[in-house]
């Protein structure tokens, strides 16, 4: 995420430039998102663990918060430190206590970093979230290697997700596109809550009722703000199974209640025309 990009470019271009010997933290963690279901008022105890490798060195961490939305085609993602201006208004970084912030893991050992939530009392329905941020320190008492040595050190970030009843999920479908190598659904979250979708487009040809060719719209998330809407895409499977031709197109999509949501529209697909090498 963030601080993993960063440090990569940054990196990167020090190894381009310069030989050298390179090391990284090899650790163990489910990097699962932490959700609760939650009252006004209440109090609620979550934790992150994270297990580093025997063979490492002590190694030291600092826990943050962060909020964070991404662009509509989720490509891009954006973090604001929680309270600074444009801070989402379903943050709920401020309701978030880590315990430590700062930490030291022996080899073997596992980082657990307690999440306290206290959600306040006058809190309005819905979903919030924010995002818990490990970043690896450097060792203070290290001793700097002959000759260049580059350490990757490690940043993950895990969403966490409040939901304060009643919750609203509702999306709305607003346009289902078909590119020679992909298909593209875009999505308005109507609700009050982050959506988890995921999906799958059917290509039927005209005339049967199973799907000639299925596309499968990986996991990701919609936001309901500060930009509610998304583009999914699918990439399509080869020119074999699905070739250029009519089809009765269908989206259809999971957000995350007790029945799916999707559209359907006869569509042209172009697999687009197979490019002739040139002879000299």
């Amino acid at each position: 995420m963030r601080r993993t990009a960063i440090y990569t470019l940054l990196l990167f271009s020090l190894l381009i430039e310069f030989p050298s010997n390179t090391f990284a933290l090899n650790f163990r963690s489910s990097l699962d998102s932490i959700k609760v279901e939650g009252r006004p008022g209440q109090l609620v105890n979550r934790s992150f663990q994270m297990t580093i490798d025997k063979q490492e060195e002590r190694t030291y961490f600092r826990a943050d918060l962060d909020d964070w939305w991404h662009s509509e085609d989720g490509k891009q993602s954006f973090y604001r430190e929680p309270g600074t201006p444009g801070t989402p208004s379903r943050s709920c970084a401020s309701w978030v206590k880590l315990n430590p912030v700062e930490a030291a893991v022996d080899p073997g050992g596992t980082l657990i970093i307690r999440v306290s939530i206290s959600i306040p009392a006058d809190v309005k329905p819905g979903g919030y979230w924010c995002a818990l941020t490990v970043d690896e320190l450097p060792n203070p008492m290290a001793i700097r290697p002959e000759g260049v040595g580059m350490r990757f050190y490690a940043s993950i970030s895990t969403g966490i997700f409040v939901y304060i009843s009643p919750v609203n999920r509702s999306a709305q479908i607003m346009d289902v596109r078909i590119l020679p190598n992909s298909a593209t659904v875009k999505l308005r979250n109507d609700g009050n809550s982050p959506l988890g979708i995921e999906g799958r487009f059917e290509f039927v040809k005209p005339g049967d009722s199973k799907p000639a060719a299925v596309a499968l719209i990986p996991r990701s998330t919609l936001l309901p703000e500060p930009i509610n809407t998304g583009i999914l895409s699918a990439m399509l499977p080869d020119a074999s199974v699905l070739p250029s031709g009519r089809y009765l197109v269908r989206a259809v999509l999971d957000i995350g209640v007790d029945h799916y949501i999707g559209a359907q529209k006869e569509m042209d697909v172009d697999r687009g025309t197979p490019s002739t090498p040139q002879t000299k």
